[in-house]
């Protein structure tokens, strides 16, 4: 029995991570024409990260650590992996405001999307997985919502007062004890 719940235990956890991958679905928002030309004046281009490669892994593998860190033994050693799997470093983001309140985002050469502002749409990772997408401003900073049934992930991009663009993100699923979380910086291009 105790085997068996160990075995129910570890599927679930596996369903939750490759499901955390993938976003969720937000309330729908209106732009006003004001507020679209706004953000799309901070946002819209081509934005590189500020620190070399190696850092921004290991900024993103001590996030996992983190997250991992008050889960039991057995299930660390499951999780770790996964999550590091499932939380690429992006050393350049493309995001496009376009025409009829529509943003393009791009994470390097992996994945690209386009989803009309707040509407949650239903789009595939470059794996083929489904997952709900919702892009939305959130005071001056643009939101993107990533959801699954077992796990949420959102991207907050601000700018700063330096001109540089910080990603913060956050990864929250049913078995995590505590949410992933990291953050990197971006200039633009």
């Amino acid at each position: 029995m105790r085997r068996l719940n160990s075995t129910f235990a570890l599927s679930s956890l596996l369903l939750l991570f490759a499901a955390a991958a993938w976003p969720g679905a937000a309330p729908a928002q209106d732009g006003d024409a004001a507020s679209w030309e706004a953000m799309s004046t901070r946002f819209d281009g081509v934005w590189r990260l500020t620190v070399p490669r190696a850092r921004g892994q290991q900024t993103i593998d001590s996030a996992v650590d983190r997250a991992v860190g008050a889960m039991n033994f057995m299930m660390r050693g499951i999780a770790r992996p996964m999550l590091r799997d499932n939380t690429p470093l992006n050393e350049e983001i493309e995001l496009r405001f376009r025409d009829g309140n529509a943003i393009f985002v791009r994470f390097d050469s992996r994945v690209r999307y386009t989803s009309r502002l707040g509407a949650t749409r239903r789009v595939r990772t470059h794996t083929g997985d489904p997952m709900r997408l919702t892009q939305r401003f959130r005071g001056d900073d643009l939101e993107q919502v990533f959801q699954a049934d077992g796990g949420t992930r959102w991207n907050t991009y601000t700018i700063l007062p330096d001109g540089r663009m910080q990603m913060t993100a956050v990864t929250q699923g049913d078995m995590m004890p505590q949410p992933l979380r990291f953050v990197l910086t971006y200039r633009r291009r």
